[in-house]
Parts: C-alpha cells; sequence; structure tokens
C-alpha cells in the first residue's frame, strides 16, 4: 500500500516528540473530554435520546440476548450462536430428552438420555420429522441439517439438568402428561454438583 509523505506528514513530527509529555497530555486531555462528556450528559434527555435512534435499543439488546429461539430437536436446548444471522445452532449444554417432552412409547416414561451422549451410540430416535421411523442418532443431521450437536461421552456437562429431572421428576411428568422418569442411582448428583458443572460448562469461577 502507498501512503503519501503529505499524508503522513501530521504524524512523522511524533517521532521527535518527548515521550513523557506527550502521554500526559494525551491523558489530561482525555480526562478533560471525559468532564466535559460527563457535564453535557447532566443536561441531556437520555429518553428523548432514545427516541430518536433508528434502532430500538432493547429490542436490539433482547434479539442478541434471547438468540434466534430454535431449540435443539431432542432436549429443547435453546441455541445459543446469538442473534438471528447465522446458518448453524448449537447449544454448549444439552439436557436429559425428558425434558424436551421425549417419553417412550410402550411405557410413556420420560427419557433419561442426553442427546450429546446419544449421537456417539448406536441408538435410534423417532419423532414427528421422521415420521414416526426409527433413525441412527449418528445422522440426525438427515433432518436436522441446521444443528450441530457436538458429541458429549463424560455426560458431565449435563449434571445440572440431570440434577433438575431426578429433583422434578414426577412434577415434570405432569406437566408433559407423561409417566416419571426412571432415574439411574448413578444419578447421585447434590446441588453443589449441579451448580459446578453450570459453573464449568460456562467458564464461570
Amino acid at each position: 500500500m502507498v501512503i503519501s509523505q503529505d499524508a503522513l506528514g501530521a504524524f512523522m513530527i511524533l517521532n521527535n516528540a518527548d515521550q513523557e509529555q506527550f502521554a500526559h497530555w494525551l491523558t489530561q486531555c482525555v480526562k478533560d473530554m471525559a468532564n466535559t462528556l460527563g457535564e453535557k450528559f447532566k443536561h441531556t434527555n437520555i429518553q428523548m435520546k432514545l427516541k430518536k435512534l433508528h434502532v430500538n435499543p432493547q429490542n436490539e439488546l433482547f434479539t442478541k440476548l434471547i438468540g434466534c429461539g430454535n431449540q435443539c430437536p431432542f432436549c429443547k436446548a435453546p441455541c445459543e450462536a446469538g442473534g438471528r444471522f447465522h446458518t448453524e445452532h448449537w447449544t454448549s449444554l444439552h439436557r436429559p430428552e425428558g425434558l424436551g417432552r421425549f417419553r417412550w412409547r410402550e411405557t410413556q416414561k420420560l427419557v433419561i438420555d442426553v442427546c450429546s451422549s446419544s449421537v456417539l451410540s448406536d441408538k435410534n430416535f423417532r419423532c414427528n420429522a421422521t415420521n414416526g421411523e426409527w433413525h441412527p442418532y449418528k445422522r440426525y443431521t438427515d433432518f436436522f441439517p441446521d444443528w450441530e450437536n457436538a458429541p458429549d461421552a463424560s455426560l458431565q456437562a449435563s449434571d445440572y439438568w440431570k440434577y433438575v429431572l431426578k429433583k422434578f421428576n414426577k412434577r415434570f411428568a405432569e406437566a408433559y402428561d407423561a409417566k416419571p422418569a426412571d432415574i439411574l442411582s448413578l444419578w447421585h448428583i447434590s446441588l453443589e454438583q449441579a451448580k459446578a458443572s453450570i459453573k464449568e460448562s460456562f467458564n464461570i469461577k
């Protein structure tokens, strides 16, 4: 890229400037700007400013925070891709599928399998999208190509939601017009473990 000497002239003089003096006056200038803006905002009607914007700040924040509204086709965990302009949906924390209203057809009991583990297995699923026909979890993208369901063999990331299903099993069953899930004896998850799984999943210290 070619830059003319004239364009650089105003900046080249800084090569010979006293660095400490320059830093002092730059800092002072920024402080003065902050004070001036602070005084200006004291006499500014923010509500009137917001009304004149070409976008609605509340709607913009809501859209970015709530995401696109798409949910995992199995556990109904919300998409975390953010905003509406993305082609692939994903979530960092999947749930037992019973929380997505999945139940065994024969027993009507809520399903305890977690879809992020099922996609690694040889299990099959069926739903309205498959017209009730069994289909391998490993090929779930045949019906849900815009969902990226990251495999999780450890299942530790789902400890929080497993805790929720275990604690409120009967209430979820009543709400979903199903029978309570057969909770595995391995699900000895304390509230502290459930909270820890949330913090780890979202990198919260």
